[in-house]
């Protein structure tokens, strides 16, 4: 190898390694200082309108997804007394606050809130008739966020921190 290519090789080695340091840097240093100013992200406000019974919404803010269900009589009554093809039907492997220890996982009977993502691949949730599923895999919940047995295990759909204005027309979330 000529030189001249040799000096050029070694020039592009050591910019490609100074590159590399200095994303490295950037990286570190974005993980570890957080400037965002201080009022971001302390609670998610989402303005409720006047929902279908048994439907559900899927309410997006940020990088934040946000399932709501307002569910009838006959869906509490239900929910109420299934728990037969249940994983977990007392939630004691779930992620969620003591106000949602109970059949409903919720802190009003007539509403379910959780996070809008799946605990089996991680992927969104939608409604799959009367139940809630993964779009990329094969979890199934009930309008609770219970998960239904099968052949994996997973858990419970993940429930926020979150509270309800008076008359249910704000929903305000504290990840």
């Amino acid at each position: 190898m000529s030189l001249a290519k040799r000096k050029l090789l070694v020039t592009l080695i050591r910019y490609c390694a100074a590159f590399t340091a200095v994303a490295c840097v950037y990286t570190l240093l974005d993980f570890a200082v957080d400037i965002r100013p201080s009022g971001i992200q302390e609670s998610y406000r989402f303005t409720l309108r006047d929902f279908a019974v048994d439907r559900v919404e899927i309410l997006r803010q940020d990088n934040l997804a946000i399932l709501v269900i307002k569910r009838s009589d006959e869906t509490i009554a239900e929910l109420e007394n299934s728990g037969n093809n249940l994983q977990d039907p007392e939630s004691d492997g779930s992620r969620q606050p003591d106000f949602a220890r109970n059949a409903l996982r919720s802190k009003h009977p007539g509403y379910f809130v959780s996070y809008a993502i799946g605990t089996d691949l991680g992927c969104p949730v939608a409604a799959v008739g009367q139940e809630l599923g993964e779009v990329c895999g094969s979890a199934r919940y009930d309008f609770a966020g219970r998960a239904f047995k099968g052949a994996k295990k997973f858990q419970n759909l993940d429930i926020p921190d979150y509270t309800f204005a008076s008359d249910f027309s704000t929903l305000t979330i504290r990840p």
